[in-house]
């Protein structure tokens, strides 16, 4: 089995940003990356939600170009965000590391005012005995399925489908359908 890459990182595709703004068009205001790697996903939500007035990005890597390098797996580092920006976020956007999604969804669903786009693959979801419970007190608004996708650049496809998971505080910033399916395809 070939290894992960280091700190897990895997970039995220922009028709996959252009899928969840054409399906959440909402997302505006400061937006939170906090798994931000090499800033595609920034670049295209720069593009694709023309409300977005700020992105704040970090990533675990001092070698990224970003405006913090935090651990996002431990309120610390949320914090710290907060207190230097002078206010949480109006939406979290992140593709995380599969292995830290959980503890990192927490988090942004804590810090958030109006909600979190979290990009994970779609057996995230799965009832596991560690997720699972979690799941079923915190469900998420609303799933955009994304067609498979080769994340390591050699034209195979990852082991698994990904999906935006969208949550909001409010369901009225969402647009139907709520809570089943919405699909998107690479162009």
């Amino acid at each position: 089995m070939p290894s992960r890459r280091e700190f897990d990182t895997y970039f995220t595709p922009p028709w996959q940003v252009d899928a969840l703004c054409h399906f959440v068009p909402s997302i505006s205001g400061v937006i939170w990356e906090p798994c931000a790697g090499d800033l595609s996903l920034v670049t295209q939500l720069l593009i694709a939600a023309p409300k977005v007035e700020l992105v704040v990005t970090n990533d675990l890597n001092p070698e990224c170009q970003t405006d913090y390098h935090e651990d996002a797996t431990g309120r610390h580092a949320w914090e710290h965000m907060r207190e230097a920006q002078g206010q949480s976020p109006d939406w979290v956007v992140t593709n995380p590391p599969f292995k830290q999604a959980l503890p990192i969804l927490k988090l942004a669903l804590e810090f958030a005012q109006v909600g979190v786009a979290l990009l994970s693959r779609i057996s995230f979801v799965e009832p596991t005995r560690v997720r699972g419970p979690w799941f079923i007190d915190h469900p998420h608004d609303q799933r955009i399925v994304l067609e498979r996708w080769s994340y390591t650049g050699d034209g195979r496809s990852d082991a698994a489908t990904t999906e935006w998971l969208i949550y909001a505080r409010d369901w009225r910033v969402l647009t139907p359908p709520f809570g089943v399916s919405a699909y998107g395809f690479k162009p």
